[in-house]
């Protein structure tokens, strides 16, 4: 018998609901169409009450989906949108894969809004797609704009400086002065007045965009990174001593006669430890004091709660946000010279091969007897000591060897070590210069001593069970160095390379490379296969520093882990219990990593940001750089002369480039052409974007 032909339904804005709800999931529009037996005039009708239905919320649509709310599983997390325009959702449950959101799909969302999306379910199931129904939080509470041109007396028509926000703003500015065309503003979003424009009240002027200070606000106001103690913060710490008491010396040990000195940069403020090295008959002695931050900011204390806030401090090329006020960063707890401080030691015996001896940890009272800078140490070292190192010469010595015995004990217990300078930004006379900073070895001295102590507390307070923040450094992903190892196997490294990639096998390939042409390339790839250091009350060793057991102890005034360790540090020394659990350490060190995050992603940014403004001027110009990264859209190229990088879009190419992601290079169909990571070539300089945080390069 012929199976009885299906009846078709007749169209009306009810019987699509009715399909819609019956499927139990969104129906492409082809299906629908089917449904209804649609002719072409049938169809018109049918997507103008689709179009109808969905603007009036009624129904959702996904790419080429239509479905019902209440049919649809949601997703709840964080709009990440990146710079090319598409996001992601970040889940709540880290369990589930990251959710792709087209821009049409965003529901009026903002970067890192706490939303809940919808997942079309009729696409396949390896590459969803969602779509934001409801905005939980706003992440933006103030939003920064740029001054378009003057609407009426005191509005102004103005756009988002980040580019990842296609909407315009009317900006109400009564209460600020008038401002200028190209000038940055931070406003209140007040409501959206239409589809695309928002109304806005300004809060205030940070001043012309193509001023660093103005960059540096911007990147503060957009990262929410505290400019203003609150007043309990500031009345707590100018409460403060100007100096430490007698009473605070009882019970520690008096180091006041001891040589320590200490050495930094040319304009820091904040001394924040000393250093110590004598030379005995069988080794050295090495004492490294730290700021007692921790005798001064009681637990739960408004200024302690403040610094848990800010988690650590925040460098910009033209100022700082400390995590303290300055009577205790540049103050109190600052180890200046020739006054008494108040510090906690690290005195530990090595002997001459730099095997650590038992340590003895202890508070103490010390006057450092000079502010040294990296340059007067290394000038002394040289044989060119001034007037005030000159005395300081046998120590100083001391320090030299000791510090290159911790370097060769590092390099064979398997320590990667890149030694890749920072990015240093200047101006002088209004001229922004971005350069690579000049690593010295008193950089490095001071360094292994940092280490060192960092080790030694880690290692003392881990064998006596106490409960405090470790600095950990996972292993590697064991896929990430198989694809490393089939990366240089196609490199002139090819003979040289280990059979597998452990500590030592990274550290050879490193040492393999050095004086290469492609020495370069490998440490960079060595170095993408790193997992992200953080903090954990657990200890999983530090991979990179080959340490078995590291903490951060030698900043507590510029890391909040420091000044926990140190609380603990202190309640084992007086024989009391711990305070805090695992899990509470476990919660604040999970804060501690966003933050730590937040503040090398602001330093990034106001980097590239000074090197797009020294830049600016310079379009056209031919610059050398070396090829620093790979991709099928084109490659980035990181200048010799400048630490930042630049795109080279293979659309300005005169020929079609294929990628190869396990050579990490890109091969010219026509030409033979090919641009691979760690490549030296020139570039031409062509265009800057402070809009969108961007270099472009061609070729000459």
């Amino acid at each position: 018998m012929p199976p009885k032909k299906q009846t078709k339904t007749k169209f009306s804005k009810k019987s699509l609901l009715d399909a819609l709800r019956q499927s139990g999931a969104p129906l492409r529009s082809k299906n629908i169409y089917d449904r209804f037996d649609a002719d072409a005039s049938l169809k018109k009708v049918i997507k103008s009450t689709l179009a109808q239905m969905v603007e009036s919320g009624e129904i959702v649509q996904m790419g080429k989906s239509y479905g019902l709310m209440d049919n649809l599983p949601r997703m709840t997390g964080t709009l990440d949108v990146r710079r090319s325009g598409v996001g992601y959702l970040l889940p709540d449950d880290k369990k589930q894969k990251d959710l792709f959101i087209h821009p049409s799909n965003f529901g009026g969302a903002w970067p890192g809004d706490r939303v809940v999306a919808a997942i079309d379910t009729a696409r396949k199931k390896d590459s969803p797609e969602g779509r934001i129904v409801e905005i939980l939080d706003r992440a933006t509470r103030e939003l920064l704009v740029r001054v378009t041109r003057r609407v009426h007396q005191d509005s102004y028509f103005c756009h988002p400086t980040d580019s990842r926000m296609p909407f315009y703003t009317v900006v109400d500015t009564s209460s600020i002065p008038d401002p200028e065309k190209g000038d940055i503003l931070s406003v209140t979003p007040i409501e959206e007045q239409e589809k695309g424009i928002w109304r806005c009240t300004a809060l205030r002027r940070l001043g012309e965009e193509r001023d660093l200070a103005t960059q540096e606000l911007l990147v503060k106001t957009s990262y929410s990174i505290p400019e203003i103690f609150p007043a309990d913060v500031l009345r707590q710490a100018e409460a403060l001593p100007g100096e430490p008491s007698p009473q605070d010396w009882e019970g520690r040990s008096d180091l006041r006669k001891v040589a320590l000195v200490t050495i930094d940069g040319e304009t820091a403020k904040d001394f924040d430890d000393a250093v110590y090295v004598e030379r005995q008959e069988n080794g050295y002695r090495l004492i490294v004091a730290i700021a007692d931050v921790a005798h001064y900011v009681p637990e739960g204390s408004p200024l302690d709660v403040e610094a848990l806030t800010r988690g650590n401090s925040y460098y910009f090329p033209l100022s700082v946000e400390p995590m303290f006020p300055e009577a205790l960063s540049n103050g109190l707890c600052s180890l200046r010279p020739h006054v008494a401080r108040l510090a906690m030691v690290v005195d530990t015996p090595y002997s001459l091969d730099g095997v650590p001896g038992t340590p003895r940890l202890y508070n103490a009272v010390i006057t450092s007897q000079a502010r040294l800078t990296y340059n007067q140490v290394q000038a002394a070292l040289d044989g060119e000591p001034d007037q005030e190192t000159a005395p300081l010469v046998p120590m100083l010595r001391d320090a030299e060897e000791l510090a290159k015995i911790f370097m060769q004990r590092r390099i064979d217990r398997g320590c990667l070590d890149f030694d890749i300078p920072e990015a240093q930004v200047r101006v002088v006379e209004d001229i922004i210069s971005v350069h690579a900073g000049i690593r010295l070895f008193s950089h490095r001295l001071i360094e292994e001593f940092m280490i060192a102590a960092n080790e030694r507390v880690a290692e003392y307070m881990g064998a006596r069970k106490r409960v405090f923040p470790y600095r950990i450094h996972p292993q590697p992903d064991e896929k990430k160095l198989e694809t490393l190892l089939r990366m240089l196997s196609h490199t002139s490294l090819v003979d040289r390379l280990p059979r597998t990639l452990d500590q030592m096998g990274l550290q050879q390939v490193s040492h393999a490379a050095k004086g290469m042409d492609i020495e370069y390339l490998v440490n960079r790839l060595i170095l993408r296969t790193m997992m992200q250091a953080q903090y954990s009350p657990d200890n999983d060793g530090h991979y990179g520093l080959a340490s078995e057991a590291y903490c951060h102890f030698t900043s507590p005034i510029r890391r909040y882990a420091d000044l926990l360790v140190h609380r603990s540090l202190k309640r084992l020394i007086a024989g009391e219990a711990e305070k805090l659990s695992v899990e509470d350490v476990q919660g604040i060190c999970t804060g501690l990593n966003s933050l730590e995050r937040k503040a090398m992603e602001a330093e990034r940014e106001i980097q590239k940001r000074s090197a797009i403004l020294a830049l600016e001027d310079r379009i056209g110009e031919t610059m050398r750089g070396v090829v620093s990264g790979v991709a099928d859209f084109g490659f980035w190229v990181e200048l010799i002369d400048m630490p930042v990088d630049g795109l080279v879009r293979l659309a300005t190419l005169d020929d079609f480039y294929v990628f190869d992601p396990e050579r990490q290079d890109l091969l010219g169909q026509r030409t033979g052409k090919t641009f691979a990571m760690g490549q030296t070539l020139d570039v031409v300089l062509e265009a800057v974007s402070l809009e969108r945080v961007e270099i472009n390069f061609t070729l000459p």
